[in-house]
């Protein structure tokens, strides 16, 4: 038992630092340029590992994805009582983890890779859909909740890339403060979803 459990232990440490690997590769060269080789140089192992664990570079690509720091957790329990007031601390909430912890930022690179290669581009979709827009879209009350969850989504995922991707001015280097102001109302107008409905009737023909 004893022999076993430390193969255990090893097998889960090896694809740890495979995971690891694989977050800085694809980050750095992109999903094309990533090998499979060069990932399992990166961790210290066999390229046959990848293979035993992942199966090929798609699933580790999907596998990258289960970063460390998944949105669903801080989602839901913002919005466990409801969404009113809710979006000005959704933004800060969102800025908290990005500029308080790595472990989101290769979500962020990998979004900037998953372009070039269709279907990591799909399963970064995915991920995103179901740790973070299904969460609010199940969370929100009225009419299309899908749309105003995936605008809300593209709200966030967009001042990130502006933000730490691209450094953008004056956005990179403004206050959180600064963004909540600015931000939280358009995020609190998705989340509520009057705004939206409002403009909608003004828009109808006739």
């Amino acid at each position: 038992m004893s022999a076993r459990s430390g193969r255990w232990r090893s097998g889960m440490e090896s694809r740890r630092k495979i995971l690891e690997a694989a977050r800085t590769r694809f980050a750095s060269d992109g999903y094309d340029k990533a090998t499979v080789r060069a990932i399992a140089a990166d961790a210290g192992v066999d390229p046959s590992m990848i293979s035993y664990f992942f199966g090929g570079k798609d699933k580790l690509f999907a596998a990258a994805l289960q970063a460390p720091g998944s949105p669903r957790e801080p989602v839901t329990a913002l919005l466990a009582h409801g969404s009113a007031g809710v979006g000005a601390e959704l933004v800060r909430r969102f800025l908290q983890l990005w500029d308080a912890t790595t472990s989101l930022e290769p979500i962020l690179a990998l979004t900037m890779s998953a372009g070039s290669h269709g279907p990591s581009a799909q399963m970064l979709r995915e991920f995103i859909d179901r740790e973070f827009t299904a969460q609010i879209a199940e969370r929100i009350d009225g009419p299309d909740r899908a749309m105003r969850a995936a605008l809300i989504t593209a709200q966030l995922m967009g001042l990130a890339i502006a933000r730490y991707g691209m450094r953008v001015a004056p956005v990179a280097s403004a206050d959180h403060d600064d963004i909540v102001v600015w931000a939280g109302p358009i995020v609190q107008s998705l989340l509520d979803g009057e705004t939206f409905q409002s403009a909608r009737k003004d828009l109808a023909p006739g």
